[in-house]
C-alpha cells in the first residue's frame, strides 16, 4: 500500500543541494514538493533561485511570481524578480520591482546598488549618482557598491573621484582621519 507514497526530503536538505552547486537534484526535489504542497512559498521561492543561477530565466521568473502571489511583502522576492527581469533587459519593469523592494525596506542595500547600476545602464546618470550615494550613505564600506561607484565616476570623466572610491576599501588601503593605513585582509 505504501508504494505510491512520495519520498521528499527537507528544506534544509535542499538548500545542502543548493548551496553544493547541485541543481539538478534540487530541482527534482522542489518541484516533488510544489506536486504535493502547490501552495509553498518557500518551494517556489528556491525553484526561482535554483533557475537563476542556472540562467533560465523565464522559469526563475514564473516561480518567483508564484512566490510572489503567495507573499508579495517578501522583500526578497521583489528583489529577485527585479535581478531577472534586468537580465532580461526589462529595465522599466526591473525598476519597478527595485523600488518595490524600497517600499518594504528602505536601507535594502542590494536593491539600492541595483537601481544605481539600472540608471546607469540606461545613461540616466544623475539617477544613478542618487541611487549609488544612497547605498554608500547606508553602508559606507560596502566594498561593491565602493568598486561600481569608483567605475562609474570614471566612466563619466570624474577620474580623481573614481579613484577615490575604487581604493578606498580595497583590502590595502583605508583612508582616515590620520592619512592612510595600509591593511592586509
Amino acid at each position: 500500500m505504501g508504494e505510491n507514497k512520495i519520498n521528499i526530503k527537507s528544506v534544509e536538505e535542499i538548500v545542502n543541494l543548493i548551496n553544493n552547486k547541485d541543481f539538478y537534484n534540487a530541482e527534482k526535489e522542489l518541484l516533488k514538493i510544489i506536486k504535493v504542497k502547490k501552495n509553498s512559498f518557500k518551494a517556489h521561492f528556491l525553484l526561482g533561485n535554483v533557475f537563476a543561477v542556472i540562467k533560465k530565466f523565464e522559469k526563475a521568473i514564473e516561480h518567483y511570481k508564484i512566490s510572489y502571489s503567495l507573499q508579495p511583502d517578501n522583500k526578497n522576492t521583489v528583489y529577485n524578480l527585479g535581478v531577472m527581469y534586468r537580465e532580461k533587459g526589462e529595465l522599466n519593469t526591473s525598476k519597478i520591482f527595485f523600488k518595490k523592494t524600497l517600499s518594504l525596506d528602505t536601507n535594502h542595500l542590494n536593491a539600492n546598488l541595483s537601481l544605481a547600476k539600472t540608471y546607469e545602464i540606461e545613461n540616466n546618470y544623475e539617477q544613478a549618482k542618487v541611487y549609488y550615494n544612497k547605498t554608500l550613505s547606508i553602508k559606507k564600506d560596502f566594498v561593491l557598491a565602493n568598486q561600481m561607484y569608483g567605475n562609474f565616476l570614471i566612466q563619466i570623466g570624474e577620474i580623481n573621484k573614481g579613484q577615490y572610491y575604487l581604493y578606498k576599501y580595497s583590502g590595502v588601503i583605508r583612508f582616515n582621519e590620520k592619512g592612510i593605513n595600509i591593511v592586509n585582509e
